[in-house]
């Protein structure tokens, strides 16, 4: 939340001022993103309640697939961990972390899923690598693919429309068969590199998938 501040009035001998009541005004971040059905934005402190359910929903299967809460660490402060880090590296340059939202109907403005493009990169060629998970309850609705698709549209698209982009890598696990239809559906292909990735304690092999702006 932030207030609306009173800027300093000039006064003249024949100047009145009347001093107006003001409220606090919620300023939400700008909107970088919609498609048919979704919004995407920062995440807000009241997204948290909404954010630890769809992480509650499925916690077994997230925690193989991404990095979730650090040992000893609350789910209270992981998501405030999040929010934060999203912010700063907005700012930086380096990430665009965003919450994605139902923008009709009747769930209007309930929580889909986090969005990530992270370690953007601007040299000779300009990279970054996508990541993404859904609450669990909203599978099988094609809104992972349409969010994902526009995400990387976006990614792709002429700076200052998008962020002009080059190439999108993704690295996702071989047991995430529906992380794999998502991204081969968006245009990603398989590049034949695997690594392995610490997730959560354990090293997981991961397949390189990639797509170029055309």
């Amino acid at each position: 939340m932030s207030s609306v501040q009173l800027h300093n009035l000039a006064f003249t001998p024949h100047t009145q001022a009347r001093v107006i009541n003001r409220r606090p005004v919620e300023v939400l971040p700008r909107q970088d993103l919609t498609t048919q059905r979704l919004v995407f934005r920062l995440l807000l402190p009241n997204d948290e309640a909404s954010f630890i359910e769809a992480i509650n929903r499925d916690r077994s299967n997230l925690r193989r697939w991404i990095p979730l809460t650090n040992e000893n660490e609350s789910d209270a402060h992981f998501f405030k961990r999040t929010m934060t880090k999203a912010r700063i590296q907005d700012i930086e340059g380096t990430a665009w972390r965003r919450a994605a939202f139902l923008e009709t109907g009747p769930d209007a403005g309930r929580f889909v899923g986090m969005f990530n493009l992270i370690k953007i990169e601007r040299g000779l060629e300009w990279t970054s690598e996508a990541n993404w998970w859904v609450d669990a309850d909203l599978a099988g609705q094609g809104l992972a693919t349409e969010a994902v698709g526009a995400m990387i549209d976006f990614a792709r698209a002429e700076h200052p429309i998008g962020l002009g982009l080059h190439r999108v890598r993704a690295q996702i696990c071989s047991d995430n068969p529906a992380s794999v239809r998502i991204a081969r559906k968006c245009g990603f292909t398989k590049t034949g590199t695997r690594d392995l990735l610490e997730i959560n304690k354990a090293l997981i092999t991961h397949d390189e998938y990639e797509c170029w702006a055309s």
